[in-house]
């Protein structure tokens, strides 16, 4: 089954170019450092996405903030 995402992945068009060459690289690497450094990514990207939309909320959206109706 793994074997088929990862063809799958690697010739899906719609894919980056990036994501494409993470997986090769991350396929001659061990899979549990890979596991980890992907985890490590997604906190700090995901983290990076949410000081960004915090940045450009409207002012009542701010700090977490939902206004009450």
């Amino acid at each position: 089954m793994t074997a088929k995402i990862i063809d799958d992945v690697l010739n899906d068009p719609t894919i980056s170019d990036w994501l494409k060459w993470a997986l090769r690289s991350a396929l001659n690497r061990d899979p549990l450092d890979v596991t980890n450094d992907a985890e490590i990514l997604f906190l700090i990207l995901s983290t990076r996405l949410g000081e960004l939309f915090a940045d450009h909320a409207p002012p009542d959206l701010q700090n977490g903030c939902v206004p009450l109706l």
